[in-house]
């Protein structure tokens, strides 16, 4: 493919990026300049492998040079002329011309070349730095441009008065211009007023009024308020070609003509009745309620009905006392409980009442809140030496066991323990060890050595025995 030939100020970079597409340049042989974007002021940036180009903008504000930082001067862009003023940022600019130069960039020479003479018959001749114009019939001035009377140019009858330059035309009213050929405008004062629209007549103007509005200029305001079309003493407001209403309470409506059912919207709460009332409502509450919407549930617990601590609950119309761990029941904890009623104490304990609480007195040998507990009294092994330890609160024991073979249970006599002591002791506790030598059982002057459950004699010579000393036979 061959590329087209073309002309352009951007025709590098176009040439580029058609080049970049073509060949699949993917930006790897440089940087890419754009990245760190320094057109300014809005350019738009073209990568140029290794440079760039800044396409500055060009409205509403034009700028210029390579980042776009300068605003436009056409003076110095496009050199129009010699002597140039612009504004910058625009393409406004305006050339100074020397003597005999004049046009837009001062390129025409003012002679007869620029045909200064007006008219299809005018002659123009040339002079020194200067120029002649020669006028048909009719014409006059340095460039034929003025007419006489001879023609009569003046229009829509007005007077023509010839003078040295040419003429003037005396305009009838309502026209103007050189040849009192415009109708003057005679709405341009904007006579008419409230939006109205103006229609220029000769010499005069019609104002036609927008809805609300009167008179020749439509500056009267009609009062749509005089036919009294407010009901129920609603006040009437006039405006621009319509009227408003200003209802007293308890009435709407275009023309206040409805009453408003204040109980529609059902303020009355709880089940309470609405009485609809001109501008207001009142509610009838049911029982337990208060307010004016009776939206206030009344608390009966605000008298403390409850006694005795007790806890109370508000309900509708109504309360509930919750005597729970108050010692007290009733519809307003005023009846104290019997905690003993239950019997609470064991093991034949003494109940004390109390207000939410009781006590037990319990018997010896007892413990705990209920006197429940049986102390053990064996637990510390009190019986010595081997003794085997009984409990007297046990009542199995009763009638069977030495000791209480021959007793009732009794709880006075239930506390302690009874010890069984291994033979050779005796005591409570089985402390004491039962001394056998002490009936003297050695005879014949043999002595006694106590043992644990016996004894032993050493006997005197000529007797023998372990447990008598008898005479010995030789």
């Amino acid at each position: 493919m061959e590329f087209g030939r073309f002309h352009s100020k951007y025709q590098k970079p176009l040439l580029l990026i058609m080049m970049t597409f073509k060949l699949g340049i993917l930006c790897t042989a440089a940087a890419d300049k754009c990245l760190s974007a320094p057109c300014q002021n809005g350019g738009t940036c073209l990568d140029q492998m290794g440079n760039y180009t800044c396409l500055c903008p060009r409205w509403p504000v034009r700028y210029m040079g390579k980042d776009c930082r300068e605003l436009y001067d056409p003076c110095v862009h496009d050199a129009p002329c010699a002597n140039c003023t612009s504004t910058l940022g625009t393409e406004v600019y305006t050339c100074h011309c020397p003597d005999n130069f004049a046009g837009t960039n001062c390129t025409l020479n003012i002679k007869c070349e620029s045909n200064p003479c007006k008219g299809v018959r005018s002659h123009c001749v040339d002079r020194v730095d200067s120029y002649t114009c020669h006028c048909p019939p009719g014409y006059g001035g340095d460039h034929c441009q003025a007419r006489d009377c001879t023609e009569e140019p003046c229009l829509n009858g007005a007077t023509c008065v010839d003078t040295s330059d040419g003429y003037q035309c005396q305009c009838v009213p309502g026209f103007q211009g050189r040849d009192c050929e415009e109708n003057m405008d005679d709405c341009k004062s904007l006579p008419c007023q409230n939006g109205a629209i103006c229609k220029d007549d000769v010499n005069g103007y019609q104002c036609f009024c927008v809805p609300g509005f009167q008179g020749y200029h439509c500056d009267l305001d009609i009062n749509e308020c005089v036919s009294r079309p407010c009901k129920n003493n609603g006040t009437c407001v006039n405006e621009v070609d319509r009227y408003e209403c200003k209802c007293l309470l308890g009435f709407k409506g275009v023309n206040c003509e409805v009453e408003i059912d204040e109980c529609e919207e059902q303020p009355c709460q709880h089940g309470a009745t609405c009485h609809d009332r001109v501008g207001l409502y009142t509610c009838e509450c049911v029982s337990g309620y208060e307010g004016r919407d009776c939206e206030l549930d009344i608390d009966e617990c605000a008298s403390g009905p409850c006694l005795n601590e007790g806890n109370c609950t508000d309900l509708v119309n109504s309360y509930e006392c919750d005597c729970n761990g108050t010692g007290f029941t009733g519809e307003q904890c005023e009846v104290d409980i019997s905690e003993c009623a239950s019997d609470p104490c064991q093991n034949g304990a003494t109940c004390l009442e109390g207000v939410n609480q009781y006590d037990c007195v319990c018997w010896t040998g007892y413990e705990g809140k209920n006197c429940q507990v049986d102390i053990d009294e064996c637990e510390l092994q009190p019986c010595e030496n081997g003794g085997e330890c009984f409990q007297r609160s046990e009542l199995l024991h009763y009638g069977v066991l030495s000791g209480l073979d021959d007793r009732e249970f009794n709880y006075e006599e239930a506390a302690g323990f009874l010890c069984h002591c291994q033979p050779g002791f005796a005591g409570e506790s089985c402390e004491e060890n039962i001394d056998e030598c002490e009936s003297a059982p050695c005879q014949n002057g043999g002595s006694c050595e106590d043992l644990v459950n016996s004894y032993q004699c050493d006997c005197s010579p000529g007797f023998t025995g372990k447990t008598v000393c008898l005479f010995h036979c030789s």
